[in-house]
């Protein structure tokens, strides 16, 4: 429901969102709109590049906004304007994030809250005043069981669903246009989050191994470190002897060897309908700022 004619269209690398930001404009002609992407410093170049394609070609300027992580306790994590050239492609940030919440997993969700939402929020509300606009997401009418418990108490609306685009009309879209992207659906995001099915990571692992390199530092660099104040993650490092990303604990490791057996490969649901056979949450498929 939007509250506001102050719009904050969040862009991902997806084709949903970015179909949702060509159409904005026309569907709320009245209205104030401002383009922003949360970037995590583990983003796919593939799909920063894309979205910069769009941007330009479709007319609209992408705000890149980068988290930036507060040591001291207490204080919140604030935010950063940078420009294309110098977002962050090395995952530095995520880095530091790790040591000071952990490492993300289906029991430690911080990543999300403190790369994307609080940086968003912050900075929206230095845009437009406190509150004082509305956050559209790209959930398309599709996927309406995905749609936030709390959006209508928290400046969120859908306009992909108000104007009835599913993943047909997605897909078709964009085949008449001139712009691709030129990944997967199912590589897009975070590489080996959480949110994703076994499946899809066990088939992006078999197709680019050194995209695994990253996830297994950070796991053997932080996952035994314990940290103040968070008890049931301190406790799964005296029964497991570390925190990994996967669910039920499962480490990188544990992934790769998955991935050496067979094993039916994700499909790319930017050709395919569906793939009814992977179970994953929001970020999955797409990871929703705020939910």
């Amino acid at each position: 429901m939007k509250i506001s004619n102050n719009i904050v269209c969040t862009v991902s690398a997806g084709y949903s969102s970015m179909l949702m930001a060509i159409k904005i404009k026309e569907w709320y002609p009245n209205d104030n709109i401002i383009y922003v992407f949360a970037n995590t410093g583990m983003e796919e170049e593939r799909s920063l590049q894309f979205l910069k394609d769009c941007s330009d070609y479709y007319d609209f300027n992408i705000v890149y906004i980068e988290p930036v992580i507060n040591f001291i306790k207490g204080k919140g994590t604030e935010y950063k304007i940078v420009s294309f050239e110098d977002l962050n492609r090395n995952g530095a940030m995520f880095e530091n994030g790790i040591k000071v919440y952990g490492i993300p997993s289906v029991a430690n969700k911080w990543c999300n809250r403190d790369l994307k939402l609080v940086p968003m929020t912050k900075y929206s509300n230095n845009v437009f005043g406190v509150n004082n606009w509305s956050v559209a997401l790209g959930i398309r009418i599709d996927e309406i069981d995905r749609l936030s418990e709390n959006y209508k108490t928290n400046n969120i609306f859908y306009p992909l669903i108000e104007n009835k685009i599913d993943s047909r009309l997605r897909n078709k879209f964009w085949s008449e246009q001139p712009i691709k992207l030129k990944i997967k659906a199912y590589e897009g995001n975070c590489t080996l989050c959480f949110e994703k099915s076994n499946r899809k990571k066990m088939t992006i692992v078999k197709e680019y191994p050194n995209k695994v390199i990253w996830w297994d530092k950070m796991e053997k660099k932080y996952g035994s470190i314990k940290i103040e104040g968070k008890d049931v993650y301190n406790n799964m490092i005296d029964l497991d002897g570390a925190n990994h990303f996967g669910r039920q604990n499962k480490s990188i490791e544990w992934l790769v060897e998955q991935s050496k057996n067979p094993f039916r490969s994700a499909t790319d649901e930017y050709i395919y309908e569906s793939d009814m056979f992977d179970e994953a949450d929001e970020c999955g498929t797409s990871c929703q700022i705020f939910k």
